[in-house]
């Protein structure tokens, strides 16, 4: 997923605050959920998809009539309304942040927190699940972890939760150490 413009955030979660609601009445959560991942992948991918949805000289029927062509058939009919309701509102370019903040009401439904782990190096099964274990037991909560390895903070782990960020690496340790000497 690209990466999501907070100023384009609260337009977004209407959009997806909508699909959502009508995705618990039909009981359909996940299937929309995949519809969005499908579409925002292929809009991420295709250049020329972008390109032609953001063309102002391009009638808004032609656009239509490629996204129909594209995902009629291919993902349910509240999700194609929702693609051709952003067509007409001219929001396309809004796909990936409404798959954002849909992912997000969904794993708050289901009391799932993502977090974010990055350590110097790869960290072995079993210390991913005392880690994950540890994490549920304190945050009450389903955790989802995505790791990421970035071999600039030395050693440790730095820990992002919502909009928390512990950082336990040796590089920020000795950072404030050398401010603390200075």
């Amino acid at each position: 997923m690209t990466n999501i413009d907070n100023k384009l955030i609260a337009t977004a979660r209407r959009y997806s605050d909508a699909i959502i609601e009508i995705a618990k009445e039909k009981g359909e959560l996940d299937n929309i959920y995949e519809d969005l991942k499908n579409i925002a992948a292929v809009y991420d991918y295709s250049n020329e998809l972008r390109d032609f949805l953001s063309h102002p000289a391009i009638a808004h029927k032609d656009k239509k009539e490629l996204i129909g062509s594209i995902f009629e058939g291919k993902i349910s009919n509240d999700t194609l309304n929702l693609l051709y309701t952003l067509l007409d509102k001219n929001k396309f370019n809004l796909i990936d942040t409404i798959l954002y903040c849909y992912e997000s009401s969904l794993n708050e439904a289901k009391n799932i927190l993502k977090v974010d782990v990055i350590s110097a190096v790869e960290i072995d099964n079993d210390l991913k699940e005392k880690l994950k274990s540890k994490l549920e037991s304190k945050l009450k909560k389903s955790v989802d972890l995505n790791y990421e390895i970035k071999p600039e903070i030395i050693a440790g782990l730095i820990l992002k939760i919502k909009d928390k960020t512990i950082d336990g690496s040796m590089a920020y340790k000795l950072q404030t150490m050398k401010k603390q000497l200075a």
